[in-house]
Parts: C-alpha cells; structure tokens; sequence
C-alpha cells in the first residue's frame, strides 16, 4: 500500500473498529434512537397543533374557549419533547460508558498481557494517555454522533415526505438542499479526521514528554537543564494548542457554512410559501396553499435541518473518536504471545502457618527446555538453546557480563516474556501468574499506605499477618516507629524508605503472596553492606525450603550466597557452580 494511502486506509479501520464497539450497547443505542424517533413524531405533532390553533384563530375567528383543549395538548407536547430530550441524553450517555469502559477495560488487560517487556516500545505516558484521556475521547461519538447519524437520515425524510404531501414544490426545493449538508459534511470530514489524529498523537507525545521530565527531575537539576526541559514542555504544549486549533477551526468553519446551506434554503421556502399565500404565485400547488398547510410547511422546514446541523455540530466528536481509535488500535494490534503451552492448574487450597498464618506454599522445580530468545535488531539471540534444570526450594544465584541474558531468564520465568524455542515450566505448567513473585533492584511501590502496599499480594490479609510478614522481612520495627504504623502512607516509588527497606518491603509483599518461585533482580544492588546482609537474610527466611529462589546479582559477595551459582554469557551457562 503507498504511503500516502496509510492514513486513510487507518481511518477505515479506526471507523470499523468503533462501530463494531457500540454492539456492546445495544440496548442504550436502540433506547437513544428511539427517544430520538420520539421527538420527531412529537415535532409533526407540535407543527400541526400550532399552525390548526393559529389557522382557526386568525381564519375562522374561533373563540378562544374552544381552543383551550389543543392548547393544553400543546402544552403536554412540550412536556414530551422534554422528556424524549431528557431519556435521549440519559441513554447516550449509558450508552457511552458502557462502550468506554468495556474498551478501557479490554485496553488494560491487553496492556497487562503483553508484560512489562513487550510495552518498551511504548512510552508510559503514551499508554496512560491511551487509557484516559484517548478512551474518553470516544465518549462523544457513542453518545451524540452515532445515534444521531441514524435520526439525519430517518428525521429529514419523514418531514419532507410530509412537506410534499402538503406542496409538492415546498418538498422538492428542501429534497435538492437537504443532500448538500451531509455532502459538505463528507468533505469537511476528509481532513477533520487527520487533524484529530495529529491532536491525538501530540497529546501522546506531550504526555510522555512531561512524564520523562518529571521522573528526572532530580537529574535535570544536577545538570542544570531544568530551564531547557520547562522549554521542551512548553514548545510541545504550543504544538498541541496549534494543533487543537486547527481542529476546532475546521468545525467552526464548517458549521458556519452548513448554517448558510439550511438557512438559504428554509429562505426559499419561506419565500415561495409567502408569495403564494400573498397571491404573487399562479402556478403549481402555490395557488391552492392555505394558511394552515403554510404553517405547517414554514414549521417542519427549519426541522429538516436540524437533525442535519446537530450532526455537523457532532462531526467533531467523530473526528475525536477517529483519531483515538487509530491510537488505541496501535496499542491493541500489538500482538500477545502466542498460548501454546499448557494451561496452568487452578492452585489448591492454601496452607498456612498456624502460628503466623502465612501462606506455606509447596516449593516447584523450575526448567528451562532447550529455550531460545531473540530480539528484533540483535546481532546474536539473548539465549541460545539454554538447557537448566532448577529443582524445587533451590536458591540459585545468576551471574555474568550485561547483556548475557539474566534478565531475559528472569522475563522467562515471570511469564513476561515466551521463548522462540523451546519451553519454560514451573513444575509441570507454564509461568502464571500467582505461581511466581517479583522483586526488583527499584521495587515498585505504589503511592499509598504501607498496608495498601503489602495487600496488594493478599487483599484479606489482617493486621497479624501483616505484622507476621514485616518481622520475617526484618521490618517490624521500622514500621512500627513510622508516625501511622501500617497506616502510613508511602510517596510513589517507596519514597519515604531507605533502599534496603524498600527491598524488605518488597519481599514482605512476596511472602504475602504465597508464590512457590521466587524471582530477584539485583535486590542488593546499590545498598551497604549492613542493608544487604539484612536483605539477604530476609530472603533466606523467605525461601527456607518452601520457595525455589532465582536471584540475578553481580555483587561478589553474593555469588556464594545461594546452594548454586550460575555464570551465564552470550545466552548460554558457562559455569553451574554447587555450594
């Protein structure tokens, strides 16, 4: 396909891919257009009473006590219309959070299944801006723009058909008009739809922007780059309000011309209808046309636009939708890795300690069958036809040069990564969730309380188990003195603790979990000797046994640590060390 055809063809997609959402809301669509159908019907009938009223007023001087009825029924019209208006906001935007919430939803698990590894390529900002800000976007064309599309087709026909029962002429001259809209529109449409996708795009990048800046603040500072990066964010914030701009000066340019479009023609008409009841006209319906039909057309001739003019002034909303669809698709098309290992068994019930009720999980042998991994762009695989068999409640410590494949073993064993050859089982499944735990050399904390954190591996978990966890993690005490205890809350990324705590509040959070495979990656790495022995110890206590414990480190003082030490380099075990 040219280049230059991408974008349009991505636009087909993106259109195709936000219909086939709004099954998912079938009955709030169907409830919205039919609120929609409601209000027409209930126009024809407001038409007819106002032009009947005025016609037996103003012609057959009724007295206006025979009129209180219609007038009354007048009244309760308007009511109606009200109402219709009311159900027809309230199911669009039911309509629309279902939509948007089954796609964030759908957004989220697929951003969890391809793993930490598979979303490098993706900035963190671009993928919270695909969640929020992007997903949101799509909230307009499923409340407004989608039902609405449905009534400027159905709404416009019925009150022509109506006009031209009453004046063939009348009927035609908006039959010609009408179609110029939704044509005009077409037009608009083609470049309104790019725009979008560009504002799209530059939030993406504006967010990932800031958020980089932000993480390094403190680098920026020592560098003194804190004046250059506050002009980056601002020189990305003028390009996303030019952007912005240039999409709302598209909507407003083509309102304005549709505006001109349906008020020249409801002129003609009113032209025609005056000059015939003037007597000005002697030829066609004009002659025969009374003071009621001539209401009633001058009434349902500004109503064969409106339907057209709201969905010129929802175009927009589509535009949005167009250009976050395309966003959310690049993120969605990104493929998972394929299911071709065997399901993992639905765990048993836990066993708990009965002194601490910790969970006491049955340790796993973890192996590595013949596994290869290569990465697009390397030179050589990451591993190379690894063979390594790790019996249950082993420790087993990971050493060698960077880029010799540790962290890719690490990927393996978590499931984040699956190998172009080969297989990796946990006992006898593949790697799964709730099978292993994960601690880091920056173990992720999250902005919250200290007991937030550590529910985060067990939701039910008590104020004993709890504490139970902190002293086998040699954290009791520090917890203890904080001002809240386990109530205190914690700053992103374990601000408030030392390195070291932070680790043993990671393995504290890993022991609640109750996983049988315990994962490390460098957890002493950048800590004093005191904060690392404590660390190591914490560990031990945390495997004892009932825990098969795989740790990368490149500190010396750790490689004897464990029962077995393993070298690896160019994706292949050099040196299978035993204690």
């Amino acid at each position: 396909m040219p280049v230059a055809d991408e974008p349009r063809g991505g636009e087909r997609a993106a259109g195709r891919w936000l219909l086939d959402q709004a099954r998912q809301a079938r009955p709030a669509m169907a409830a919205t257009v039919g609120a929609g159908l409601a209000d027409t019907v209930l126009v024809v009938l407001q038409a007819l009473l106002i032009a009947w009223v005025i016609d037996q007023a103003v012609i057959r001087a009724t007295p206006l006590a025979e009129l209180w009825g219609a007038l009354a029924l007048l009244a309760a019209v308007f009511a109606a219309r009200a109402g219709a208006t009311w159900a027809r906001a309230a199911a669009g935007a039911r309509a629309a959070w279902v939509i948007t919430a089954a796609v964030r939803r759908r957004l989220y698990r697929h951003i969890a299944a391809l793993g930490p590894v598979r979303l490098q390529g993706h900035h963190s900002g671009a993928v919270a801006s695909a969640l929020v800000e992007q997903v949101e976007a799509l909230e307009g064309y499923y409340a407004h723009y989608l039902p609405q599309m449905v009534l400027a087709v159905v709404a416009p026909l019925v009150f022509i058909a109506l006009i031209t029962g009453v004046d063939l002429l009348a009927g035609l001259l908006l039959l010609i008009a009408a179609p110029l809209v939704p044509l005009f529109m077409a037009l608009v449409g083609m470049g309104a739809a790019r725009l979008s996708r560009r504002q799209q795009q530059s939030l993406a990048r504006i967010s990932a922007h800031f958020l980089d800046r932000l993480r390094g603040l403190a680098t920026l500072r020592i560098f003194r780059a804190t004046d250059a990066a506050a002009e980056a964010v601002e020189g990305a914030a003028e390009e996303y309000r030019r952007r912005s701009l240039s999409v709302l000066r598209v909507a407003f340019l083509s309102s304005a011309a549709l505006e001109l479009i349906a008020a020249i023609s409801i002129a003609l008409v009113a032209i025609y209808v005056g000059f015939s009841l003037l007597g000005y006209l002697h030829f066609g319906p004009g002659p025969e046309l009374g003071l009621f039909a001539g209401l009633f057309i001058l009434l349902l001739a500004p109503e064969v636009f409106f339907p057209l003019r709201r969905l010129a002034q929802h175009y927009h909303d589509r535009a949005a939708a167009v250009g976050a669809a395309a966003e959310i698709l690049e993120l969605l098309e990104d493929p998972l890795p394929a299911a071709d290992e065997p399901a993992p068994a639905a765990p048993g019930p836990v066993r708990r300690d009965p002194q601490t009720d910790l969970p006491v999980p049955d340790p796993r042998p973890l192996g590595f069958h013949r596994v290869t991994v290569a990465f697009p762009g390397a030179e050589a695989p990451a591993l190379d036809g690894l063979e390594l068999h790790i019996p249950a409640g082993q420790r087993v410590v990971i050493s060698g040069p960077s880029g010799a494949g540790k962290s890719t073993l690490l990927h393996l064993a978590a499931g984040f990564l699956r190998p172009d050859t080969g297989r990796v089982t946990i006992g006898e499944s593949a790697p799964a969730a709730g099978a292993v735990a994960w601690v880091g050399q920056r173990p992720w904390l999250f902005h919250g309380s200290v007991r937030e954190n550590l529910q985060l591996a067990d939701p039910g978990a008590d104020d004993r188990r709890l504490r139970a966890a902190l002293r086998h993690a040699d954290l009791d005490g520090v917890i203890a003195a904080l001002p809240e205890g386990l109530d205190t809350p914690l700053g992103e990324d374990a601000y408030g603790l030392s390195g070291g705590q932070a680790s043993r509040l990671a393995l504290a959070r890993a022991l609640l979990s109750g996983a049988p495979v315990l994962l490390l990656d460098e957890p002493t790495a950048g800590l004093d000797p005191d904060s690392r022995e404590r660390v190591l110890a914490a560990v031990a206590r945390l495997a004892d046994g009932r825990r098969t414990v795989l740790m990368v480190a490149h500190d010396r003082d750790t490689h004897d640590w464990g029962d077995r030490h393993l070298v690896i380099e160019a994706g292949r075990c050099v040196e299978d060390r035993r204690a």
